[in-house]
Parts: C-alpha cells; sequence; structure tokens
C-alpha cells in the first residue's frame, strides 16, 4: 500500500495544480475586466495515515480556498458621466429581480460602474438592473428609504420673488439729501443705488433699482431706500412721460441705521432668538407688489442686514456705513424663472445634481454604496457581481464617505487589479509543481514494475 499511496499523493498534487492553473487562466482572462478582483488558490495537506505515536503519512493536497483580493484597481477617465468608480471600501448595489440569480432577491453589488440611463430615467446596468439610492424629496433633503434612482426631465416651475437681499457699504462721508425721493429724479434725490431683478409668478423679470439717501440727521447715521420699478410693468403704475421715458414708480420704502461701528441696528429677531432686518416669523414687514401683467399679487421683504439662506443659516455678509466708497457686496433674490434641465453632476459623495438653464442647481438623488464586515463571504454570481451571504453578513448601506464606505468618482472606471506579472510567475510555480506531481507518478509506476519483476 505504500508505494500505491504516492500514486494517490501526486494524483492530488495534480489535481490542485490544474485547479490553481484554472484560478490564474482566469485572472488572466479578466485582467481588462472593469472593475474585475483578482482570485488566489489556496491549498492544504491531506493527512489520513498515522505510522506511530511520533509521526504520520500525508495523502497529498486539495484546495481549501479560492480567496479574492479587494485591493483598488486603477482608476481611468472615460469622459461619461455615469460611469462610476469608488476609491476605497465599497459596492454599488444593483437591483433585478428579472435576473436568474435568485438566492439574492433580485439584489446584487459590484464594483463595475458603467451605468447608463434607460428610456425611463432610471441609473441602470447594461443588464437592466437599478442602480439604487436615496431620492431627494421636495424639501430638498435626501431620502432615508433605498431605491431606484430616477432622473426626472420635468423642468422647474417659476416661483416669484418673495425676499431680497442687499449687502452693501453707504458711505459714511457722504453729504445729507435735503429733498424728499423723487422717483422721477431718482440720481439727484439719492447717494447711491443698487440694482437687483424681481420674479412674478411667471417667471418673468422686472428691473428694480434701489436708492439710498442719507439723513440730514447729524446726530445719528441713517439712511433712507426707496425701491423702484418701471411704472409700465406695475399695476397702476406711470407710464411714459410726454417725450416717451419711461417714469419710475416707487413700490417700498423704508430707513436704515447703523451703530457706533457702522453695522445697522436690527429691529426683529427670528424664531431661534438671533437678530435680523426683516421679520422672518411675522412677515410683517413684507411690502405687497402687483405688476401688470396679469401676474398674481406677492409680498416682498427687502432686508439689509445678514443674508440668511432657506434653512436659516447666517452668511458675514451684510450692509453697513463707514467711510469708505459706497459699492455693493453682494445681492440675491429668491425668485427664478422657469429652467429645464441642462447637465448633471456627481459629488465624491455620490449625491447627483440637476444644472438647470435658469442657472440653478438642485440635489436630485444620491447613489448608495454597500459595504460588508466580510468581504471574503461575498459570493460572485458573474456579470463584475456579487450577493450576500451568511458569511458576508449583512451591508451596510450608506451614502459615500460615510463611515467606512469609499467615494465616488464620475466619468471614470475602475480597472481590474490583476498583476499580470504577479499571475504570469504563479502560472510558472504551478506549472513546475504539475510537471514534479506527474514525474512523481510516473517514477512510482517504475517501482511497482520493479516489484512485478521481482517473480522473473
Amino acid at each position: 500500500m505504500g508505494i500505491n499511496n504516492s500514486l494517490y499523493s501526486a494524483v492530488s498534487g495534480l489535481n490542485v495544480n490544474a485547479d490553481g492553473m484554472s484560478v490564474i487562466s482566469n485572472n488572466i482572462a479578466n485582467a481588462n475586466t472593469k472593475g474585475f478582483k483578482a482570485d488566489r488558490a489556496e491549498f492544504e495537506d491531506l493527512l489520513s495515515v498515522s505510522l506511530n505515536e511520533n509521526s504520520s503519512l500525508g495523502r497529498g493536497a486539495k484546495l481549501r480556498a479560492i480567496t479574492t483580493s479587494y485591493n483598488q484597481g486603477a482608476i481611468t477617465n472615460t469622459g461619461m458621466l455615469t460611469d462610476m468608480s469608488i476609491q476605497g471600501d465599497g459596492f454599488f448595489a444593483v437591483k433585478n429581480e428579472s435576473s436568474e440569480t435568485q438566492e439574492s432577491g433580485g439584489m446584487f453589488y459590484t464594483r463595475q460602474g458603467s451605468f447608463r440611463f434607460d428610456k425611463d430615467g432610471f441609473v441602470s446596468d447594461i443588464n437592466g438592473g437599478k442602480v439604487q439610492g436615496f431620492m431627494a424629496e421636495k424639501s430638498g433633503q435626501l431620502s432615508t428609504k433605498l431605491g431606484d434612482i430616477q432622473v426626472a426631465q420635468n423642468g422647474l416651475p417659476p416661483v416669484n420673488t418673495s425676499k431680497v437681499t442687499i449687502a452693501a457699504n453707504l458711505d459714511l462721508r457722504e453729504k445729507p439729501v435735503i429733498e424728499e425721493f423723487d422717483p422721477q429724479r431718482a440720481a439727484d434725490t439719492s447717494n447711491f443705488s443698487s440694482t437687483v431683478t424681481l420674479y412674478d409668478n411667471w417667471g418673468q423679470g422686472h428691473s428694480c433699482t434701489v436708492y439710498f439717501a442719507k439723513d440730514a440727521d447729524v446726530n445719528k447715521n441713517s439712511w433712507k431706500w426707496h425701491a423702484t420699478v418701471d411704472g409700465r410693468e406695475i399695476e397702476g403704475g406711470p407710464g411714459p412721460d410726454a417725450e416717451g421715458v419711461p417714469q419710475l414708480s416707487k413700490v417700498a420704502s423704508g430707513s436704515l441705521e447703523f451703530d457706533k461701528d457702522g453695522k445697522p441696528i436690527m429691529q426683529f429677531a427670528t424664531r431661534d432668538g438671533r437678530q435680523s432686518y426683516i421679520d422672518t416669523v411675522e412677515k410683517s414687514d413684507a411690502v405687497e407688489i402687483k405688476f401688470a401683467n396679469g401676474a398674481v399679487s406677492q409680498k416682498i421683504q427687502f432686508n439689509f442686514g445678514p443674508n440668511m439662506d432657506d434653512s436659516g443659516a447666517y452668511s458675514t455678509q451684510t450692509t453697513t456705513s463707514i467711510a469708505s466708497k459706497s459699492l455693493t457686496h453682494f445681492h440675491s433674490q429668491n425668485g427664478y424663472e422657469a429652467g429645464y434641465l441642462k447637465t448633471l453632476k456627481i459629488d465624491l459623495d455620490g449625491s447627483i445634481r440637476g444644472v438647470y438653464t435658469n442657472g440653478l442647481e438642485r440635489k436630485l438623488g444620491a447613489v448608495a454604496l454597500a459595504s460588508f464586515s466580510n468581504n471574503q463571504g461575498l459570493q460572485k454570481v458573474g456579470r463584475n457581481n456579487y450577493i450576500a451571504t451568511s458569511k458576508s453578513g449583512d451591508p451596510h448601506v450608506g451614502q459615500a464617505l460615510s463611515g467606512t464606505r469609499g467615494s465616488v468618482y464620475s466619468a471614470t472606471l475602475e480597472e481590474s487589479n490583476v498583476d499580470l506579472a504577479q499571475q504570469f510567475v504563479e502560472m510558472i510555480t504551478t506549472q513546475r509543481g504539475f510537471q514534479a506531481n506527474s514525474k512523481a507518478i510516473t517514477t512510482t509506476d517504475t517501482l511497482l514494475e520493479e516489484v512485478i519483476n521481482l517473480k522473473r
């Protein structure tokens, strides 16, 4: 039996080296497969015969496992927006309920990010699987519910202006204006002006010029402001004069008073107690304006204090009055005309932003990434896809750049991490192992032949 044992051991060696060659061949075949992760064959010895209490005889080798190297592959540019790669840990989640692999419940995970938009606007792979992520709600915040990512081609409807913000410096050295402000002599009865566009509910823009006039009271630093619009654009406004020159119509006015540091004195407070130039709670300082093109009446607040975004966050921009030349630092308003989706942007955190023809950007959704406690427990199912198993654990799904998840790069793809030089070295050693086991079989055959010849 001793000689026969060597035959079986050598045969097992042939088998494991043949399996190892299959793994190497598969790696080489996928050297140019996007997102492919190289495999490695791992062997172990077989121990089945005990010679005595101190010795045992091996019976060859077997394939213990095929492990996958999840090392980062090179990132290459493709120029196609919907191509995405992952730098760091994580997998794209793709749902394809029509797949032939039903054990996964239709959920697959991949590093191959060559995605496209299908006819319905869903971000999909070439097999029809839909990329999973988080869609944006009406508030602009991302939903916490994982689902298909769909980019609607609908345009943005117009929004009328309800708040105007102007941050300027009003030169303290200006001479006070003695005359009352006259819209038809606006430049002569004011010291400085700033122009901003107002939008009605149709999305039509109306040029609004705000004039500032320094008060004559020498005991305080105060200014009057007057907002004007072309009289022809205001319901009940004056038409052109006798010479056909348009006349301005004053639509709003107020006063600005500054403290000893040249900062505006705030007369209102926000809900959380912060000082504000405008009434953000009751909006009691809103001015009603009705444009003459059939637009509905709208209320507008003129803010000269700190600029605030829709979430209430403050910026450092505010109107001042110091001994420096009058100029406008910043002006904005929250209305806009209708816009249509022009292009898309994909950020490092997987956020998909739509850029519209009216210059606005809106967050439309975000690509989700899945991470696993044990990547080695994932099961390859072909087409660059993996499915979760009990060994991998449940996927931890979230936005890119959160937790241990990596970042998403648009217009790029991840190359295979197969090292051809390393594969050729392993091919040589595998070939030598196969040849050596073949030689063991022929040598054992020679020994058996000598045994048979003993009877002659």
